[in-house]
């Protein structure tokens, strides 16, 4: 027993010290510059992208008071501040855009974590072709948005109606 249990001890042993934690590529940053003093700045790293991030979620498809109605919210995810924020918000049943009435279009100023809500109506034609499968129900949102220095982006989610859920999905979600 002590001839077989030796190597098994010594082998034991070396997997458990090659066993040791993974290591990981971590992203660095520089450490923090102090600004002069007086000047009422705090530390900041140095590196730090600091920029708006428009995010849309919880897409809603309803029907309410003999109306159909569409609506997105959004918020600003980043650090800065977004400005010139311009909406739109299209509709299509089976690939053909649907008009609608739109409560909101541009917000001069959308400051971080704070969100806000985009809302559309359809006649009330729309739902009964949806809710019965005789259409397909598409919704694009973009946004459009500047940072400090002027510089542009966009942001566009699509989403689909499934029947099945009654609740809109996240097909695609591109930005720049």
């Amino acid at each position: 027993m002590f001839r077989y249990g030796v190597p098994v001890f010594v082998i034991v042993i070396t997997l458990f010290a090659g066993c040791g934690p993974l290591e990981t590529q971590e992203n660095t940053i520089e450490q923090p510059v102090e600004q002069p003093h007086g000047t009422g700045a705090g530390k900041e790293p140095k590196g730090v992208v600091r920029r708006p991030n428009i995010q849309s979620h919880n897409a809603r498809f309803y029907h309410e008071s003999q109306r159909s109605r569409v609506s997105i919210r959004y918020r600003n995810a980043g650090l800065n501040p977004a400005y010139s924020v311009r909406t739109d918000l299209a509709v299509f049943l089976d690939g053909n855009s649907v008009l609608i009435e739109k409560d909101t279009f541009t917000v001069p100023t959308l400051a971080p974590n704070k969100g806000l809500e985009l809302r559309g109506t359809l006649s009330d034609t729309f739902f009964e072709n949806v809710m019965n499968g005789k259409t397909t129900l598409l919704m694009e949102f973009t946004v459009r948005y500047q940072d400090e220095q002027g510089q542009e982006f966009e942001a566009l989610s699509t989403w689909q109606f499934s029947r099945s859920t009654l609740e809109l999905f996240l097909i695609e979600e591109r930005a720049n």
